[in-house]
């Protein structure tokens, strides 16, 4: 290997996971200023609960982005691409959005917008997963590989069309709140699979 792909392999996954906790850093600034900051909108409609909602999602996506890419960081070592340098900046700009349609008014957007976040995501995750096992076949039994995208693949599906009944019935409506609430739960879902796959990992390698 050339030490200028030594370099790479070593030093610019690191480097990537600092651009991008920074950017998880202003998410969550942001999310406070806004989504906490924005509750008394959904006070005034008498959806406090589904506001509530909304921001815990917000935020259980932060974790869930940052979740991902460290992840694999910590557990594995390739040799990155381009399009590694990109994908803290589009994500980055993808939560913003997020961010920006918070609120009892564009909920439906909210939504749709968090299911194309899911789908970037976890298609850049997954694409850096396939590099990692063609470069190193023998860890392809350190992970679940495919079933592991498992709540992100269900998210990227269920969620347009729960955009759509949060844009039909309103932000009201307890349509809406159940909405959030799967979206929530889908999320959870994820963050678990992430923990097994550390523990998994982990358990491994001490024992090697």
């Amino acid at each position: 290997m050339s030490d200028q792909r030594q370099r790479a392999q070593e030093q610019l996954p690191q480097v990537v996971l600092g651009v991008l906790g920074i950017l998880q850093a202003l998410a969550l600034e942001l999310l406070w200023e806004q989504g906490v900051g924005g509750l008394d909108h959904w006070q005034a409609i008498g959806a406090l609960a589904t506001g509530v909602l909304q921001v815990t999602g917000m935020f259980l996506g932060v974790v869930v982005i940052w979740l991902m890419y460290a992840s694999l960081v910590m557990r594995y070592r390739w040799v990155p691409h381009f399009q590694d340098l990109v994908f803290p900046f589009v994500l980055g700009v993808l939560e913003f959005g997020l961010i920006g349609l918070m609120g009892p008014d564009r909920v439906g957007a909210f939504l749709l917008l968090l299911a194309f976040v899911f789908l970037v995501s976890s298609a850049t995750n997954y694409g850096i997963y396939q590099r990692v096992l063609r470069q190193h076949p023998e860890r392809g039994s350190m992970s679940a590989g495919r079933v592991g995208y498992g709540p992100a693949a269900t998210n990227v599906l269920l969620l347009p069309p729960a955009a759509g009944l949060a844009a039909f019935f309103g932000p009201a409506s307890w349509v809406t709140t159940l909405c959030l609430l799967g979206a929530n739960v889908g999320l959870v879902a994820q963050i678990g699979v992430f923990a097994r796959f550390w523990q998994e990992s982990m358990a491994k390698r001490y024992a090697d």
